[in-house]
């Protein structure tokens, strides 16, 4: 994914948390709060994080990983699909794990920047 085409679908993403045209899935929910996350540290994730990976071959539609931080500076990964007329969904929620990622969250151990 291009710098302008994550900028693009992340300004999307945001407007679509601001105006609270999301939705998310039980599976997120059940997620966010195995790892204690609220829906407030979701929204803040959302909001200030970036998108890190993106997965056009979804089955379901594209999907995006974003990367960012819950309101008491816990790192978030939030796997999110764009929907139609300015909806996102929410797929996925968890606390990045430090055997995967590197120290930033923003980058899987082993490999280089998506």
């Amino acid at each position: 994914m291009s710098c302008w085409e994550a900028r693009v679908y992340g300004e999307y993403l945001r407007d679509a948390v601001r105006c609270q045209r999301y939705e998310v899935s039980r599976h997120a929910q059940l997620e966010s709060r195995n790892h204690g996350l609220s829906l407030a540290d979701v929204e803040h994730a959302l909001l200030s994080g970036e998108i890190i990976e993106s997965n056009p071959e979804n089955p379901r539609g594209p999907t995006y990983l974003v990367g960012g931080y819950a309101a008491g500076g816990k790192p978030v990964h939030v796997v999110v699909g764009l929907l139609p007329a300015g909806w996102a969904r929410v797929m996925a929620v968890y606390v990045p794990s430090p055997e995967r990622w590197e120290s930033g969250w923003k980058t899987r151990k082993g490999s280089g920047p998506s």
